[in-house]
């Protein structure tokens, strides 16, 4: 098994992510690709690009729907998200576990039973651009009453490319370094003004530097679970469907830090490969 490097591990704990190339098995992604047509309108075709531009429609919409989101440029198809390929592919893919206990402790990840599911974002065509915005994975409206040990317990994301993406094309875009900033916005604050503080923030994040993780069918990128990302608008000149599948790594509940902290250190409880560097 191909591990990961010293400096690699030093990259992420400085930048809270890091891209691998070439990771997916070809016809896993080749099957997750055509799985997702189940979950599509009917007015968009496979073999019609021209069918697939956003936003969905009114009657497309599926904003409530537990298993096929549907809502402006964003489908996020998670039904197949237990289906055993498709985990295999992903979440328990060997390279990608090994890198998870590499970095999360051995023998101390959760190995999980589903992925978030296929996630695409609809081409916009000639609309007018947007702003891009960032959110990390903890959940704003209840930050002031989620204990530390939650808010910062180690974790990790995984976000493969299933089909090529150029540039501009919607892909997984990160916000370096901003994991060490979220983690000691919340060490900091309490209460309601770390909701404050944390949505503050955010918008001071969207005007920082940010890499856009576009690459080829196969590649992934991991991330810190606190570090500030988005899925990118899909403005590129090629017509495709930003197609990607997301899962999430975390330590089992047995192996977790001491709930009672101490919470200063950002890499207590992650694997001591990590914390060695």
């Amino acid at each position: 098994m191909r591990q990961l490097t010293p400096d690699e591990i030093r990259f992420f704990k400085r930048e809270g992510y890091l891209i691998k190339r070439g990771v997916l098995d070809a016809e896993l992604m080749a099957r997750a690709r055509e799985r997702k047509w189940a979950g599509a309108p009917a007015r968009m075709k496979p073999d019609d690009p021209g069918t697939w531009f956003g936003p969905f429609r009114a009657d497309e919409e599926l904003v409530e729907d537990p298993v096929n989101f549907r809502s402006g440029f964003t489908w996020k198809y998670t039904a197949p998200g237990y289906e055993p390929w498709i985990v295999a592919m992903l979440a328990t893919n060997p390279l990608l576990l090994g890198w998870a206990e590499q970095l999360l402790g051995r023998g101390e990840t959760e190995v999980p039973e589903r992925i978030r599911g296929i996630y695409c974002q609809l081409p916009e065509g000639e609309l007018p651009p947007r702003p891009t915005v960032c959110h990390c994975d903890v959940t704003p409206d209840r930050l002031h009453s989620t204990p530390l040990s939650e808010l910062l317990a180690p974790g990790l994301g995984a976000v493969g490319l299933i089909a090529d993406i150029p540039p501009a094309g919607g892909a997984f875009t990160v916000w370096p370094g901003t994991h060490r900033i979220i983690h000691d916005l919340l060490l900091h604050t309490e209460g309601l003004a770390r909701n404050e503080a944390y949505q503050r923030r955010i918008i001071e994040f969207n005007a920082d530097p940010r890499v856009e993780s576009h690459g080829a069918a196969g590649d992934v990128l991991l991330w810190h679970r606190l570090l500030a990302h988005t899925a990118g608008w899909n403005r590129s000149s090629r017509i495709q469907l930003r197609e990607a599948v997301l899962c999430d790594y975390r330590k089992r509940a047995d192996a977790l830090p001491d709930p009672d902290g101490p919470f200063a250190d950002p890499w207590q409880g992650w694997s001591s490969e990590v914390r060695s560097l």
